[in-house]
């Protein structure tokens, strides 16, 4: 009898470290403050798995030192006593798998792929190096001229969350850019790399996302060997709306800007299914108009700041202004004034978008570290709820996000670039350019 019952309370210990799960589930915990966080989305039967191992730090805190992220990644890597990078590198081509780094404002991190017989040995692996760091000064300067032929030193993939945020706040930090040289992350220091990878990339400020078929029990003992750090916690940014701005650019570029809260399933799912719904309409409109290419309605999720973000480039910047029309169409919706077929379409292109991404551990690994300040935006009660979402339900949560004094409205236009000198005479009566 004692056997039975001691069978039974170790059962749930062996489920834990099979990586048995519904759709959509998501498992989040942490040993304790001082440890990383971990996100576990285990997908029965998927044939690869997805690391992504992310820091609350990127160009915002380089403090002056541009490229002191990306370097400080590349020293993780190629510069660490803990571990050998050469040895990971031919791991990683032996079991056809990949690493890559990535670089934002506020937040920067590694993603390892794999298929999943070789995910766990390279995940211990990658692990033990990224959380454990002891940099070797010697070999800096190698790993600095190596940075500097990183295409993602110089390049940024997050241009519409730059410039939202700097149109938004007035901390000059927000508008840290890449280096415009490469040459520039020579210049940086050992001791400020070391100083850099104490602090923002100490395991308390560590995610660990683990996607797709692994084994849960040994990730979690993994981490409960790395502690430790001071926080560097990313606050929301606080906005006065409404906010209206013109930007010089080298065409016209409407973007409107609604910053949402999302702190249920139930508003997660309406922000899904609003996104397309706009994007129809503008694309109705604006094509047939003539004066619109490329238009996008989609959410925006940050460390920061969460919106529903419209984008509409103008064909000809000397056309009217689309921002009126634009509004009109945001006004549409958010009254409810939407025919049962057109909620119908963005609802299925909203759950067939939701359904797909659950299969495959990439998106899935990807899509959490997005919205890591939101974990109500990927969960299986969203499914659940876009699934019953109804036209009313969806108006009655969309019209406080929509309003027009909430908006932040941004023009890129050549309009708002810096007129020429203007001609003026001289006491001689000659011309000159007035500087």
């Amino acid at each position: 009898m004692k056997s039975r019952q001691r069978c039974w309370a170790l059962l749930p210990l062996l489920w834990a470290g099979i990586s048995v799960a519904a759709p959509f589930e998501v498992l989040r915990s942490q040993e304790s403050s001082e440890h990383p966080r971990l996100v576990l989305a285990p997908r029965e039967g998927a044939r690869t798995a997805t690391l992504v191992v992310l820091f609350s730090t990127g160009r915002f805190d380089e403090g002056g030192d541009t490229g002191l992220t990306r370097l400080s990644q590349h020293a993780l890597l190629e510069a660490n006593l803990r571990g050998d990078y050469g040895k990971l590198t031919r791991e990683l081509f032996g079991a056809d798998a990949s690493l890559e780094l990535f670089t934002g404002l506020r937040q920067s991190g590694f993603v390892l792929e794999s298929n999943s017989g070789d995910f766990d040995r390279l995940a211990r692996q990658l692990l033990e190096t990224l959380l454990a760091p002891k940099l070797i000064p010697s070999r800096l300067e190698a790993t600095a001229e190596r940075t500097t032929q990183d295409p993602g030193l110089t390049s940024s993939e997050d241009f519409l969350e730059t410039r939202l945020a700097i149109a938004l706040s007035d901390d000059p930090r927000y508008a840290a850019a890449p280096p415009g040289n490469p040459s520039s992350a020579q210049s940086i220091s050992p001791e400020t790399v070391e100083r850099h990878l104490a602090g923002a990339f100490s395991p308390r400020n560590a995610t660990v996302i683990a996607a797709g078929t692994f084994d849960a029990v040994a990730l979690r003992r993994t981490l409960a060997r790395f502690k430790g750090g001071i926080p560097s916690p990313v606050a929301r940014l606080q906005i006065q709306l409404p906010v209206k701005r013109q930007l010089p650019a080298h065409s016209d570029v409407n973007v409107l800007a609604f910053p949402v809260k999302l702190t249920t399933a139930s508003e997660s799912a309406a922000l899904r299914v609003v996104g397309p719904m706009l994007r129809r309409r503008m694309e109705q409109r604006f094509r047939t108009m003539g004066v619109g290419y490329a238009q996008d309605a989609s959410p925006l999720l940050t460390p920061w700041m969460d919106a529903l973000v419209l984008t509409l480039p103008a064909s000809d910047p000397s056309a009217l202004d689309l921002g009126p029309y634009l509004l009109q169409e945001v006004a549409e919706v958010r009254e409810g004034r939407v025919t049962a077929d057109e909620f119908a379409a963005a609802q299925g292109a909203a759950l067939t978008r939701l359904r797909l991404e659950d299969q495959h551990p990439r998106a899935v690994a990807l899509t959490l570290a997005g919205s890591l300040q939101t974990p109500a935006w990927y969960s299986a009660e969203v499914e659940h709820s876009l699934s019953s979402l109804s036209p009313e339900g969806l108006a009655r949560l969309v019209e406080p996000w929509l309003r027009e004094d909430r908006l932040v409205h941004l023009l890129f236009s050549p309009r708002a670039l810096s007129p020429p000198p203007r001609k003026t005479f001289n006491n001689a009566g000659t011309r000159s350019r007035r500087r």
